[in-house]
């Protein structure tokens, strides 16, 4: 694992795999130093069981049909692309075990991790061919939010602003997604996911200090943002439709939130990814839908009042 710094987080109740394992005890901080420590002691030949051998497989089937990922996912070619990224996807049964519990306490976060993997697998191809590896990125991609689960319910289907103190309770989902995810895989790109996703270039959580391990963890903020985009969510009106998802992503990139060129690859992507990438033009003015209605993240009035 890399190294890279960031402040140690207070846990404020056990955290528990779906399994029942206990990963870290109430109270404990948590750091990068304590993911390590928890990835070198994972288990070294835990049974492995691909995605057409779980009921995931069902769900990406029923992605591939959804209205919102018809851009993406329609076409006969880029179906079989994304198909073939996922099939070879591979985990413990104790991640499955997650992925299942998951399914059953929160059916939206659920289609959000499995649309995540169906951008991501998109791009990823796009990007590197049949690159080797390519499978651990994606399933990386599946469960780089999995921390969710552990986050308090009433916060994830929150329909006002978060206030700034619940704002701060959910930061802690990915250093716990990132925690469950060493204690059955180890070093692995979806432990890197699961902790780095909200970065945001810096200006998102959590704040690291260091040189990072970002292969593919551009790709993986960009499908997974655009993924929330395009579903409903407690907190907006209506979803953004696909051209409001990219007209949005482009102003957070030229924001500096994300990477520039993984946006231009799921605009690329979305018009078919035909031709060379370096000839796409992106429209001049933002015409998709985007809501009116969007109470993400902590009200301008509270962040004010917080300052």
């Amino acid at each position: 694992m890399t190294d890279f710094a960031l402040a140690g987080t207070v846990l404020t109740r056990d955290l528990v795999t779906a399994t029942g394992k206990l990963v870290a005890s109430r109270g404990e901080i948590v750091d990068v130093g304590y993911l390590k420590h928890l990835a070198a002691k994972a288990p070294k030949d835990a049974r492995q069981r691909a995605l057409h051998e779980t009921k995931v497989s069902e769900s990406v089937l029923e992605a591939f049909d959804a209205a919102p990922l018809q851009h993406l996912a329609g076409p006969p070619d880029a179906r079989a692309q994304i198909a073939d990224a996922l099939c070879e996807v591979r985990f413990p049964d104790a991640v499955w075990q997650e992925l299942d519990t998951l399914r059953e306490e929160d059916a939206m976060r659920f289609q959000h991790a499995v649309w995540t993997a169906v951008v991501a697998a998109r791009l990823f191809r796009a990007a590197l061919g049949e690159a080797p590896g390519l499978s651990r990125l994606v399933g990386g991609a599946l469960v780089h939010d999995i921390g969710m689960r552990h986050a308090a319910q009433r916060l994830r289907f929150k329909r006002d602003h978060l206030t700034a103190n619940e704002a701060l309770t959910l930061e802690d989902h990915p250093i716990a997604g990132a925690l469950v995810l060493a204690s059955s895989l180890g070093d692995a790109p979806a432990v890197h996911f699961a902790l780095l996703h909200h970065t945001r270039a810096g200006f998102g959580y959590p704040r690291i200090a260091g040189k990072p391990p970002l292969r593919g963890l551009d790709l993986v903020s960009v499908a997974g943002a655009s993924s929330t985009l395009i579903a409903p969510r407690p907190f907006r009106q209506q979803p953004f439709n696909a051209r409001g998802a990219a007209d949005q992503l482009c102003d957070e990139a030229n924001a500096g939130y994300f990477d520039a060129r993984a946006v231009r690859l799921l605009i690329h992507c979305m018009r078919g990814a035909k031709g060379p990438m370096n000839d796409l033009r992106l429209p001049r003015t933002a015409t998709g839908f985007r809501p009116a209605r969007n109470h993400h993240g902590v009200s301008r009035a509270q962040a004010q009042a917080g300052a």
